[in-house]
């Protein structure tokens, strides 16, 4: 079977007033929790585990819960067509208005059915639905459901979980803290999400949804955000029993200066009074930044391929189209798996097992590539607000690099948990041994159009491949050099490590790029990256004092002024962080000090880097275009 999970998660957890049942499915170890059963039409069952032991194997990873139970396909590999997760049978008398309240997540891209749940209320002797969730919604959603006046007061209620994939590739659900309970009258449950980041005097809505977990209808709420001062407002709002509605708090977060804020949100009553079950009213403290001043989001698309994979041709049509039409901020890496380019660390930390598969700024992972796919994600991406740029200078000569990454940011943190990396890769590798024969499922046409591929043999031969962006070495490893970047920071400080590599001799330095990063160590995620192009092993970089170059303003939006002092002959040169020269311009004959105008009107925003080049060195400065 295939790859995509389902997670449910429900909502409330913890006591609450007359609750029935509460289960997390903690530290079982695979078994189910007392009075838990698992039954199944054709094969498969539940059983219980972490994130972990459900990724193992699949496509679209559990986010991170400590233990839950999980009907998992990847690992059955079998036709899991109905299987089910049964309650312990529950004793509702004297008990009305029963409720079940829980959060899900599914993506359906496998085309399994709907996840649903059934109540039973004579001890599972028949079934009926009591819910369906939506199939691909590719986001998490608050549910929550009475079990209805058929359970009021019945000594033998019972729910069971449904996991269905049809015979068809999928891949899983997992189910977590489940809770039934009778719900107070006035009950609300609260999410809040804010922008990580923004400018500061940005005037930013705070988010909030909000669940009706009680029995009456909301028509009201006091919801007050607090970072150090408190902003308590009434809300208006209609919400029924059951059903979650978004608000927007009136008060909107903002900050004159950049300043790291910690937001607590509270719904402090409901209709006017005290919610009586306050277990579920407030919301995790969030970090909430203000940044000084904006500078372009590069996205790392860290593409999973190998020679063996017959549709990973289509990674590379995807790399080349993504260059061509979004190159300004789009930065890609092949990462290769299980052929003679595989860089074993860099395969095992984006840990992916579905190919052509990628992971986009290892915020987003598991996502399919294609053309369109990628191109909607950069569009979703390259506006997002990070509080520094990343810039790299590199130098060395015969085998030797020497990679210079600084981090400025633009914001301030009391405690950070950032650090550097930079990722090697190198364009222009071929090979002759039959591990760099390119399987290759398009040919023929039968599959569509992929970028001449459908024109060329399965496998294509070595002799005709030539693979682009193959990741080489990652220095700092995986998830970045400890120690690279400082705990404390403030606004304009830039932080700065230097990495070393030696290349080896059956790599090309003349065809490698770096690409450095900055690393959240809380998520694993990319904030932002820079790259840059190896200069050749004959072109050594020399510090910019030595000719008294400066440049300015930088960033620029019009004119980039360039001032040096040298004699002779000289290239200005403006490349891309993929490495394409966009200006290109020789002077003969310099003696003395110059200042030269530079049109940079035309270029897209972006990172550059700007090159005084001269017969045996080069001087080189990044350079950023508003």
């Amino acid at each position: 079977m295939k790859k995509n999970l389902l997670l449910v998660a429900l909502l409330i957890s913890g006591a609450s007033f007359g609750q029935v049942i509460s289960e997390d499915f903690e530290g079982l170890g695979g078994a189910l929790p007392a009075g838990w059963v698992s039954t199944t039409v054709a094969a498969g069952a539940w059983e219980t585990g972490d994130d972990a032991t459900a990724n193992a194997g699949t496509y679209w990873p559990v986010p991170a819960h400590t233990d839950f139970a999980q009907a998992n396909d990847d690992v059955c590999n079998c036709d899991m067509s109905a299987v089910y997760l049964e309650s312990p049978s529950m004793d509702l008398t004297g008990l009305s208005g029963v409720m079940l309240s829980f959060e899900a997540y599914e993506d359906g891209g496998y085309g399994q059915n709907p996840y649903s749940v059934e109540l039973s209320v004579n001890n599972g002797g028949a079934w009926n639905s009591l819910f369906t969730g939506s199939v691909d919604a590719a986001q998490w959603n608050s549910e929550s459901m009475l079990l209805g006046a058929s359970a009021d007061g019945v000594n033998g209620v019972k729910i069971r979980f449904k996991y269905d994939d049809a015979g068809e590739w999928a891949s899983g659900s997992a189910i977590d803290n489940v809770v039934v309970k009778v719900p107070t009258a006035d009950d609300a449950a609260l999410a809040v999400s804010l922008q990580r980041y923004a400018p500061f005097n940005s005037n930013l809505p705070l988010e909030m949804l909000v669940t009706n977990a009680g029995i009456n209808q909301i028509t009201s709420i006091t919801a007050d955000w607090n970072d150090g001062v408190s902003h308590s407002q009434q809300i208006a709002v209609n919400i029924a029993p059951g059903a979650s509605a978004n608000v927007s708090h009136p008060d909107l977060v903002t900050y004159a200066l950049a300043v790291e804020r910690s937001i607590d949100v509270t719904i402090t009553l409901v209709n006017g009074v005290t919610d009586t079950d306050p277990s579920n009213n407030s919301a995790a403290s969030m970090l909430h930044n203000t940044v000084s001043q904006i500078v372009p989001k590069m996205i790392v698309f860290e593409e999973g391929t190998g020679t063996w994979c017959g549709w990973c041709p289509r990674g590379e049509v995807a790399m080349e189209y993504m260059e061509n039409t979004n190159g300004a901020q789009f930065i890609g890496i092949a990462v290769h798996n299980g052929d003679p380019m595989t860089l074993s660390a860099y395969d095992n930390g984006v840990d992916l097992s579905g190919y052509p598969g990628s992971n986009i700024d290892r915020a987003l992972l598991g996502e399919s590539v294609s053309n369109a796919n990628w191109g909607s994600i950069y569009n979703a991406r390259k506006d997002i607000v990070v509080p520094a740029d990343i810039s790299v200078v590199s130098s060395g000569s015969n085998s030797s690099v020497v990679l210079d990454v600084s981090a400025t940011f633009y914001t301030v943190f009391a405690a950070s948990n950032y650090r550097l990396a930079v990722v090697l890769y190198e364009d222009g590798v071929t090979g002759t041994a039959s591990g760099y024969n390119q399987a290759n499922y398009y040919s023929g046409g039968g599959a569509g159009v992929m970028g001449g591929y459908e024109s060329l043999n399965d496998p294509v031969p070595a002799a005709q491949m030539v693979y682009n962006k193959v990741g080489r070495a990652l220095l700092g490893g995986y998830d970045g050099q400890a120690g690279s970047v400082p705990a404390a920071v403030t606004d304009l400080m830039t932080a700065s490590y230097t990495f070393n590599y030696t290349v080896p001799s059956s790599q090309n330095r003349e065809n490698m790029h770096a690409v450095a990063l900055l690393i959240d160590q809380t998520n694993g995620e990319i904030v932002n990256a820079g790259e840059i192009p190896i200069p050749p092993a004959n072109i050594g970089l020399v510090n910019n004092e030595t000719i008294g170059m400066s440049v300015f303003p930088n960033p620029a939006n019009d004119i980039l002024n360039v001032s040096f002092e040298l004699e002779g002959d000289a290239v200005i040169t403006i490349t891309d962080m993929q490495g394409r020269v966009v200006v290109s311009t020789e002077y003969s004959n310099l003696s003395g000090a110059q200042t030269i105008a530079l049109p940079v009107a035309e270029l897209l925003s972006g990172n550059y880097i700007l090159s005084v080049s001269t017969e045996g060195a080069s001087y080189n400065e990044v350079v950023v275009i508003k």
